[in-house]
């Protein structure tokens, strides 16, 4: 009887430690994995700083595979969805800034279905929607120009776009402006350059175009959308 209840009191005490090891382990891999966690947001954020978007959504993308509970990395790639879309717009890949607007909607929307009410991807679906809008409208000015501009001055806006994707900013500009002066009454130019001065921050020639791209012609896709995204709607008389 004593040796049975000896072997029963080693049987618990090995169960015992067993399960203080495995306890112990447990710990072990959620302090490992909290500290990968850490370090994937990290080197993320440094790529994401030095504009290597590519890399830093890779990183997220990491993050989010070791802690799905977590709502940082969702938000976090969302973002680098967003810094990859004006990157294409930036480059005149309008269709590109798009696609990549839609994956971060979409990202921030998977976001807010999983952390509901995670105010930073609240924000960050407001952002998109506002960014895919000015993109959009930027897209709608190229597409009509294309096809509505004369032949001397579409002959122009080709060689502008040219130059534009090349990176021949100061090319691209001097092209529009010759546009511009060989058809000063149509819309299409006024647009076109508008567009041109959007694209690369110039706010004031881009309002002042546009606005006169809209006087000439209200219709003109894209344009109206592109000066109520600049705050520059036209007013009109009570």
């Amino acid at each position: 009887m004593k040796e049975t209840d000896m072997k029963l009191r080693m049987s618990r005490i090995k169960y015992a430690w067993a399960l203080v090891f495995l306890l112990g382990l447990c710990q072990f891999a959620c302090v490992s994995d909290k500290a990968e966690f850490k370090d994937a947001l990290a080197e993320g954020n440094a790529e994401y700083d030095r504009e290597n978007y590519a890399e830093a959504l890779g990183m997220y993308e990491h993050a989010e595979e070791i802690d799905p509970e977590r709502p940082e990395p969702s938000y976090l790639i969302g973002k680098c969805y967003l810094a990859m879309a004006d990157q294409q717009f930036s480059e005149d890949d309008l269709p590109g800034a798009l696609r990549y607007c839609d994956r971060a909607i979409a990202t921030f929307e998977k976001a807010l279905a999983g952390f509901p009410g995670y105010s930073r991807a609240v924000q960050g679906k407001a952002d998109a929607l506002k960014l895919r809008g000015k993109h959009q409208a930027a897209y709608d000015i190229a597409r009509w120009v294309a096809t509505q501009s004369a032949f001397q001055s579409k002959k122009l806006i080709v060689e502008a776009r040219q130059y534009s994707t090349s990176g021949d900013l100061d090319n691209a500009e001097l092209s529009l402006i010759k546009a511009v002066a060989v058809a000063p009454d149509e819309a299409v130019p006024h647009a076109e350059i508008g567009r041109f001065y959007l694209r690369i921050g110039n706010r004031e020639k881009a309002i002042e175009h546009l606005r006169r791209a809209y006087a000439i012609n209200p219709g003109a896709p894209g344009v109206f959308k592109a000066l109520l995204d600049l705050g520059a709607a036209p007013r009109y008389p009570n």
